[in-house]
């Protein structure tokens, strides 16, 4: 535990110092420190979002560098809302607007890339995947199978030897003889019910049983 919660200890990445649930901030201790400190701690320099999406449109149309980046990312399908996600927080954590600002600009910003976009003939993407895994199991089939072909080949023997040993006789019906079932039928029709003796056939009440 750290006596200084402000001193830096470097830790090396596995050992138990550096997983210490005890080496972390005293809670409260932001509220200890001089006020002004960040740049969001400040009042915001653009308090209107229409100013905030115009500083943000000039910044981009001012700059072919960074429009050429953007339009890497939205080529290569990184999706509209990452963009403006980050162009959002990152104004807040300049100082340059305030956290409300921030969420009110996003639709605007987001339109300005779909049109971009399209303009220039990219099939975007438009939102974030949620609860996709990363990795599924037809992601490590291919990769198996471009990787590691000689085991994508022993996997795939021992899937066919599995399907093989769990199949049996019971799997399908067995043949049913369509003429046989048509016989019986025939001799039960011609059957008087009536005349079938039912003496012997049942125990009447207080019959003693012989075994011997």
């Amino acid at each position: 535990m750290l006596l200084n919660p402000k001193k830096q200890r470097t830790n090396v990445r596995g050992q138990i110092d550096s997983t210490d649930p005890f080496d972390a901030p005293i809670p409260g201790q932001s509220l200890t420190e001089e006020p002004g400190k960040y740049p969001w701690e400040h009042p915001p320099r653009i308090v209107n979002p229409d100013e905030a999406f115009e500083f943000i449109i000039y910044k981009i149309e001012d700059n072919p560098e960074l429009q050429e980046d953007l339009d890497k990312f939205l080529m290569t399908g990184t999706p509209v809302e990452s963009i403006v996600n980050t162009i959002a927080f990152t104004g807040f954590a300049e100082g340059v607007w305030s956290p409300d600002i921030a969420e009110m600009i996003k639709f605007p910003l987001s339109a300005y890339f779909a049109v971009r976009g399209q303009d220039l003939g990219f099939d975007l993407v438009m939102f974030n995947k949620e609860d996709t895994p990363s990795v599924t199991d037809e992601n490590i089939i291919n990769n198996l199978r471009e990787n590691n072909p000689e085991a994508f080949e022993l996997l795939k023997e021992e899937l066919f030897k599995d399907e093989e040993n769990t199949a049996s006789f019971l799997d399908e019906a067995p043949p049913i003889d369509e003429e046989i079932i048509a016989e019986g039928e025939s001799e039960v029709e011609g059957v008087d019910m009536t005349e079938i003796p039912t003496e012997g056939m049942l125990m009447t009440e207080g019959e003693d049983v012989n075994y011997g």
